[in-house]
């Protein structure tokens, strides 16, 4: 990540949103959701560069030397976990569409689902970090605050998405 945060090639940046994009056109084909994977794609877009830009606002009152380059290119990675949990989970709505039943095959399906979720969560947790870890050079307190005031202030955003059913989980 560190390395990550100093990079210049954002071709890397662009296949990684590139895969997001065909993420959302596949789930739009497998789910047949009521948006089009175009508009869902340009919600996901103004959130994350609007969550690159708090991020970059909050600690650059504490950190000098943060480039928005650096955040954007850290946080892209940072958006690899949430794919991966995004693809299994629409490969598994086919595979085992539900409801899912309560018998015992049922209930070792969610329970590996859950373990491999909050795995994947986890993941997401670390990088997630490290992007802000890397990009502003801050220390862990005062990273930890300005995710917690990022939750707050992102809550009733998530609340409004599942509200109106354009994300049931935000695509974050």
């Amino acid at each position: 990540m560190r390395r990550i945060s100093q990079e210049n090639d954002y071709w890397q940046m662009v296949i990684i949103l590139f895969f997001v994009y065909i993420y959302f056109q596949l789930a739009h084909e497998i789910k047949n959701t009521a948006f089009p994977p175009v508009f869902i794609f340009l919600i996901f877009l103004t959130q994350f560069l609007l969550s690159i830009f708090f991020f970059f606002l909050v600690t650059s009152f504490s950190a000098k030397t943060a480039s928005l380059r650096s955040y954007f290119n850290t946080f892209v990675y940072s958006l690899l976990p949430t794919l991966v949990w995004f693809v299994v989970n629409s490969f598994l709505y086919v595979l085992l569409p539900p409801p899912r039943t309560t018998s015992l095959l049922g209930i070792i399906f969610s329970i590996i689902f859950i373990s491999f979720s909050v795995a994947v969560l986890i993941w997401k947790i670390i990088l997630s970090y490290l992007a802000i870890r890397f990009s502003s050079k801050l220390p862990f307190y005062r990273i930890i605050y300005a995710i917690i005031l990022y939750l707050c202030i992102i809550s009733p955003y998530i609340i409004v998405l599942y509200k109106l059913k354009i994300f049931r989980v935000p695509f974050i």
